[in-house]
């Protein structure tokens, strides 16, 4: 970490991204305070649904344009996007019509497609491969730790301000984070500089080529379905059913209590993620998934709030291993001219469904029962776990040498 700390270039990356998560953390825990008690609930429900659904009708073309510019300028854009719809927010959350509310909610949707693709391919291309880990560990602790601290800053500053004064701190934050990118400039790729061609045509041409790149790895397919898979049946149900049954047992409090063991949890599985060096570091990535299979018993299976707690800071520290090593997996794969486009698929098959399953949830436990659910939620995770280690490559999260080689030829002459 010191080693990554040093160089000026990733220090202002992530000074950058350190202000960027704690002001976004801000956002959300002020948005709903200032649009629930005006608006009331279902506005608040609408804004979120149109910020998902235009970022992921938007991520393919988020990774296209990573690909195309540079990505730190694209990140920079990401930020310009968020600031004009948090400025929305700001003057249309309590009052006025509702269109430019919305309008502001597809900005921030429309911001998040940009930064998703951008910013992981924009990191490996700032760290050698072989600090890569360490980056992608820091990466994922500072946004955990800049979450918790965005959302007690939050708490304070609602206590003592107004929420539009809070909103104005979070403004402070983008317009940093904004100033960080436009200093580190990041070069655009030099074979997709040279090649690209013009038009929406073009765009497609690129978009589809990208989807080719994950096809033709059959490992990285196999774990993107499998995160399609347990977003929908685990993830996503769990941001609904978490907080619905801990407080039904526990009282209000008890979530915050959940939410804080989370969190400690994804920082100590990303300070693991950054120490493993196994040749096989897939079984370990896979190993560490399974304990959040603690999380459904303990919807279905009433125990003390302190065992709710552990099990979720278990399956925290799985999850925050697990990505560490996949996203310092897919930058070592893919050749830098594709990976804006690769990581844009990844998210997209990651989050694609979530807002179908944060929906879906309620009613499916309505329909089922606690306990069916979490049965299915088991199974499902269990067996998406551990049937990708069958697929060549996935054990080693790498495809063999020789076939990599030649993959990476491909792309690039496909990108020419």
């Amino acid at each position: 970490m010191r080693t990554l700390l040093r160089d000026r270039r990733y220090r202002m990356f992530w000074l950058g991204q350190a202000t960027s998560t704690l002001g976004n953390q801000l956002t959300i825990v002020v948005l709903p305070a200032l649009v629930v008690p005006s608006r009331g609930g279902s506005t608040f429900g609408l804004l979120l649904a149109v910020e998902s659904m235009v970022m992921g009708v938007l991520l393919l073309l988020g990774g296209v344009v990573a690909d195309r510019y540079s990505r730190s300028l694209v990140m920079a854009a990401s930020d310009i996007f968020r600031l004009a719809g948090v400025s929305g927010f700001l003057l249309f959350a309590t009052r006025g019509p509702l269109a430019p509310l919305l309008v502001a909610a597809a900005l921030t949707g429309a911001g998040a497609a940009l930064y998703e693709p951008a910013h992981r391919a924009a990191l490996a291309q700032i760290v050698g491969e072989d600090l890569r880990q360490q980056a992608n560990a820091l990466d994922s602790a500072t946004k955990r730790v800049g979450g918790l601290i965005g959302s007690l800053l939050a708490g304070l500053l609602l206590a003592n301000i107004s929420p539009p004064s809070t909103l104005l701190v979070d403004l402070l934050t983008m317009s940093i984070s904004l100033v960080t990118l436009v200093w580190l400039r990041l070069p655009r790729v030099k074979a997709v500089q040279e090649q690209q061609g013009q038009g929406m045509s073009a765009v497609f041409a690129e978009a589809k080529a990208g989807l080719v790149e994950v096809r033709r790895r059959p490992w990285v397919s196999a774990l993107m379905l499998q995160g399609t898979a347990q977003v929908f049946f685990l993830f996503g149900p769990n941001y609904v059913l978490v907080p619905m049954v801990s407080q039904e047992r526990y009282g209000i409090e008890a979530f915050g209590w959940v939410s804080a063991a989370t969190f400690v949890g994804s920082v100590l599985g990303s300070t693991v993620g950054a120490k493993v060096t196994s040749k096989r570091p897939g079984l370990w990535a896979m190993n560490a998934l399974t304990p959040c299979l603690l999380t459904p018993v303990c919807l279905m299976v009433e125990v003390p709030l302190w065992g709710f707690c552990a099990a979720m800071a278990v399956g925290s520290v799985g999850v925050g291993c697990f990505m560490v090593l996949w996203y310092s997996a897919l930058q070592n794969e893919f050749p830098e001219e594709v990976q804006g486009r690769v990581f844009a698929v990844e998210a997209l098959a990651s989050f694609g469904l979530q807002p179908v399953a944060l929906a879906a949830a309620p009613l499916l436990v309505a329909l089922m029962g606690i306990t069916p659910f979490g049965v299915l939620a088991v199974i499902i995770l269990l067996t998406s776990t551990y049937a990708v280690l069958f697929v060549p490559g996935t054990v080693r999260l790498a495809s063999p040498r020789g076939v990599k080689d030649r993959l990476d030829q491909s792309a690039l002459t496909a990108t020419s």
